[in-house]
């Protein structure tokens, strides 16, 4: 990534409801970043992803500090909390969000859009601060700002839409990660659920085969990421592994257990409007938020905890408060094992739907292949209730392709991507660019718009042009080049490769070039030919400069003169440009004369639609 190697890695796992950020260096192993503002003494290794502002836009509070911000809780305050906000990024989520009513939904994608930068500011600070003091270097000359730091993200599965990545990552760097130093870099790198499986195959107690299937099920607060995965090497310090199908995700996760406990306390309010003069407001989404519940929510289903009845405490209300209709009991209120368990099931149910989805997706293939394991992770998946009730779905669904398959809790499933990401980028720069994952799935066609040789049979209808040195050629322009088919296995160490020959008159010092990129979701064997057909869009611009390259580097070609016209005379310059696709990036290099070109300049500006 860089020609410097990194003094110090930096990973950061944004999730929906917490966050965590660990960091490595060549010397050191993996640290997790637990001094969080506002968490006392707790050692917390995520930090929640919630701001409160003042009444006039400004900043009030961040992570754990928003629980003890004055007045939040008082109308009167102005104060306004904010969570979930990066989800709300994307239109389509914000907008089924607005349709349903949730009161905490940013007006716009712009608002959310600050909301994040706001909070990933603070993330970052913190981090560098934290990072600075356990490396003696927060009051040492030069320090932060000298050193080589690269910062690596994840983004959900469910961001298939690369305008809604460089947006994030327009965001990463307003927030100031990769910027404050000349050896600081900031990368999109791999998707939450290729990151989770990472981890589990450079961490995991389980002893892989060569062959071997497993299913990565990382269930977070907001989505819940599936990646199907296959052993490639089990060599001991530099594993490897392939993606059978492409990356899944669905909008399910633990905060949509908070929003149906908000539900269910709501209507029993609803049903006793008589206790509600007694009650502080907005009583149901402060039990979702409070401890009490929080704790219920992540031990449901440990043996040693169950019990028929759970008393969740009620903060603001007295312990001499008591009311049968509401199911209170000296300011506690009660909840059967069974409303618990309706909270999850909902989750557990559309969890299920998209494993079954996958291993159909097997059966349909004709795979015989068995998933032999499937790996639980992120904070839903942490949970033993969950755990338990996916192993005995799949026993009792019995799955030609998942027939001895066994549910296993990764290793802090709360901290798996973190470590997934520093995990993998260290494989790459030990053992010389070898990454955890081989291959990967493409999960959409890319393609670069291009000029094609005229052939009637194939361009009826199309836009044509003559050729401007030979008049017996002819070129269909707008046609498309698909690079890259959906479905296809990329290997991340083989950049595909698209080579362009330009033609110049003798005199002609144009040195710079536009390539269109467009993506397509069709079927492979529905994809367009040329821009006129539907199905394709345009992703970017690459402009290509290539200033500094002198005609005596390219190819002359000359036209022999006939009996009507003269003898001509022009350049072709050649060069290529090499596409590199990333799990949740796209990058691109410009080669000429079988070498990167750099020249004194920026050989490729890519402008995104």
């Amino acid at each position: 990534m860089m020609e410097r190697p990194p003094d110090v890695l930096v990973s950061v796992d944004l999730g929906t409801t917490y966050t965590g950020v660990a960091w490595m260096t060549p010397k050191t192993p993996i640290q997790v970043i637990n001094d969080w503002p506002g968490s006392g003494d707790r050692g917390e290794r995520k930090v929640p992803t919630r701001l409160v502002y003042n009444s006039d836009g400004s900043l009030s509070s961040w992570g754990f500090m928003c629980s003890d911000d004055d007045s939040i809780d008082d109308p009167a305050s102005g104060k306004t909390r904010r969570e979930f906000f990066k989800i709300f990024i994307d239109e389509e989520t914000l907008a089924a969000a607005q349709h349903q009513g949730l009161s905490s939904a940013p007006r716009d994608t712009s608002e959310a859009r600050g909301f994040l930068t706001d909070y990933l500011r603070n993330i970052y600070h913190h981090s560098k601060e934290s990072i600075e003091t356990q490396l003696g270097k927060r009051h040492a000359a030069g320090g932060w700002r000298d050193m080589a730091v690269t910062f690596l993200f994840s983004v959900p599965t469910t961001w298939t839409n690369m305008g809604i990545i460089n947006v994030f990552k327009g965001i990463v760097k307003d927030a100031g990660f990769g910027t404050e130093g000349p050896q600081h870099a900031a990368f999109v790198d791999l998707t939450e659920a290729e990151a989770a499986s990472v981890a589990t195959l450079k961490t995991s107690a389980i002893s892989f085969d060569v062959g071997d299937l497993f299913l990565t099920v990382d269930a977070g607060g907001g989505t819940t990421d599936l990646a199907l995965m296959r052993i490639t090497s089990t060599h001991a310090a530099f594993p490897q592994m392939a993606q059978v199908a492409a990356v899944r995700g669905i909008g399910i996760g633990s905060s949509l257990i908070d929003r149906a406990f908000v539900r269910l306390v709501s209507r029993r309010l609803a049903e006793n409007p008589d206790a509600q003069s007694r009650l502080p407001a907005d009583l149901a989404v402060a039990m979702a938020r409070n401890h009490h519940f929080k704790t219920v929510k992540h031990k449901f289903g440990e043996k040693v905890y169950m019990q028929q009845t759970f008393k969740i405490h009620m903060e603001g209300v007295a312990y001499d408060f008591s009311h049968v209709g509401l199911g209170v009991e000296s300011g506690r209120m009660l909840f059967t094992k069974e409303e618990i368990q309706e909270l999850f099931d909902a989750q557990i149910d559309g969890i299920m739907s998209r494993i079954k989805e996958q291993l159909d997706w097997m059966k349909d293939n004709n795979m015989p292949d068995q998933v032999g394991y499937m790996i639980l992770a992120g904070g839903l998946g942490s949970s033993a209730y969950v755990r338990d009730t996916i192993q005995q779905k799949l026993v009792d669904y019995k799955h030609p392709n998942a027939q001895h398959v066994v549910v296993i809790p990764c290793q802090e499933p709360q901290l798996v991507v973190v470590r997934g990401l520093l995990l993998d980028q260290q494989q790459r720069m030990d053992s010389g660019n070898k990454s955890v994952l081989a291959t990967r799935i493409a999960r959409a066609s890319y393609g670069v718009v291009a000029k094609e040789l005229y052939n009637p049979a194939f361009h009826f209808d199309e836009d044509v042009r003559p050729d401007q040195f030979d008049p017996k050629k002819k070129w269909a322009m707008n046609q498309i080049q698909w690079l890259i088919r959906k479905g296809d296995v990329i290997d991340p160490s083989l950049p595909l490769s698209k080579k362009f020959e330009i033609q110049l008159d003798a005199g002609d010092m144009t040195r710079h070039w536009d390539a269109e990129i467009v993506i397509s979701q069709n079927d492979p064997s529905y994809l367009p030919r040329s821009m006129k057909q539907a199905g394709a869009i345009k992703l970017c611009s690459v402009k290509s400069n290539l200033t500094g390259v002198q005609q005596q580097q390219m190819v002359l070609k000359k036209k022999r003169r006939s009996w009507f016209r003269r003898g001509t005379s022009f350049y072709q310059l050649q060069f290529d440009i090499r596409v590199i696709v990333a799990p949740a990036d796209l990058r691109f290099e410009l080669w000429f004369d079988g070498y990167r070109f750099s020249g004194n300049h920026e050989p490729i500006a890519v402008t995104w639609d």
